[in-house]
């Protein structure tokens, strides 16, 4: 058996370093323009069949119609106080923001202490008591 035969009958072979290949870097994506930050916030079903109609009125279809709604109502000064409970029954309802208007509740979100959806939350249903002029209980119920 000479030296360099391995048990299994195979000459030992040196193994060649191997090639080492760089990658270019990876480039940095830039962020679109256009980029939209999208919420989610539950609504009952009433108040999402009411919201419906007026998006209706305006030959609009739902999301568009609560992006329009939140950004005109981002450029007023309400005071949105704590009257307004976040009810965790009922169907998600997207609203999408470019990100001015994102930051405008993000802002919003520090100063009050309160989550995305808590903000856009009460900003809808303050829309919601406005046209309908039905005053709206803390505990999130209707008189």
């Amino acid at each position: 058996m000479d030296s360099y035969d391995t048990l299994f009958g195979r000459k030992d072979t040196v193994a060649r370093p191997r090639k080492i290949t760089t990658s270019a870097p990876k480039k940095v994506r830039k962020q679109r323009i256009d980029k939209k930050h999208d919420i989610k916030i539950q609504l009952s079903a009433a108040d999402k069949v009411l919201l419906k109609q007026e998006a209706r009125k305006h030959n609009l279809k739902l999301t568009p119609f609560l992006e329009i709604l939140v950004k005109q109502e981002l450029s007023k000064s309400h005071q949105y106080d704590n009257s307004f409970f976040y009810d965790r029954s009922g169907s998600f309802v997207h609203v999408k923001f470019p990100g001015v208007f994102f930051e405008m509740i993000q802002s919003m979100s520090d100063e009050m202490d309160l989550t995305y959806r808590e903000i856009v939350h009460r900003i809808v249903k303050t829309y919601i008591q406005r046209i309908s002029g039905i005053k709206i209980n803390s505990w999130g119920g209707r008189p």
